[in-house]
């Protein structure tokens, strides 16, 4: 059952059918160079239940599900093995709509600043799906957790994820120089951050504009 939904998307709690494709995507090295500051190393089913039972200490979590309407939108990686839909089993759904998770989490309570993430499984990239869960974290944080601001970090060289944030109104905050090292070389971490005032002028903005 969906906690909400989007255009494309269903956001939910996680489930036991998330273990294998949620095993998948931490495991996926596309995803780990683009957001993953820890070490590039294969992850077993003992590291998803480690990651899982954080997940209720955070102030939200939900896992992304593609509404089966849209399936057709994923690509196919070459070792993997495409059903036609009349051959597919409740669990092949499961894994093929599965598109990886967000959330937030506390940085400061008193300040009412959460930090956002946002990991989505490769093969649902170039849809818009980050700009569309993005969208919908920041204005459930707003205006339903009563957030202050909201806080996030990006991987110096990712331009697609800071043409995102951009996109949904964070700004640049600062620089953390030479903050992790992936692929031979050190790259610095760019802070951004949206607070509420600037979150409701953009709303009443684009409320004029349409």
């Amino acid at each position: 059952m969906a906690f909400a939904t989007t255009k494309h998307l269903k956001l939910r709690a996680y489930r036991e059918s998330d273990k294998e494709p949620f095993l998948a995507l931490i495991n996926d090295q596309r995803q780990m160079l683009a957001s993953d500051p820890g070490f590039t190393v294969p992850k077993g089913e003992g590291k998803v239940k480690e990651i899982t039972d954080v997940f209720s200490t955070f102030l939200l979590n939900v896992f992304i599900e593609v509404k089966k309407e849209y399936a057709g939108l994923r690509k196919w990686d070459p070792w993997e093995v495409k059903k036609a839909d009349p051959e597919k089993t409740q669990e092949d759904w499961d894994k093929e709509l599965f598109a990886g998770f967000s959330s937030l989490t506390f940085k400061m309570p008193k300040n009412r600043d959460a930090e956002l993430g946002i990991s989505l499984h490769a093969p649902w990239y170039g849809n818009g799906f980050a700009t569309e869960v993005t969208e919908w974290m920041v204005q459930h944080g707003f205006e339903q957790l009563n957030l202050h601001r909201i806080s996030l970090g990006v991987f110096e060289g990712n331009a697609a994820a800071r043409r995102l944030y951009d996109k949904c109104g964070f700004v640049q905050e600062g620089l953390i120089r030479q903050a992790f090292w992936i692929d031979g070389r050190w790259i610095d971490e760019i802070l951004m951050g949206i607070v509420d005032e600037d979150y409701w002028a953009r709303q009443k903005k684009l409320a004029i504009t349409q």
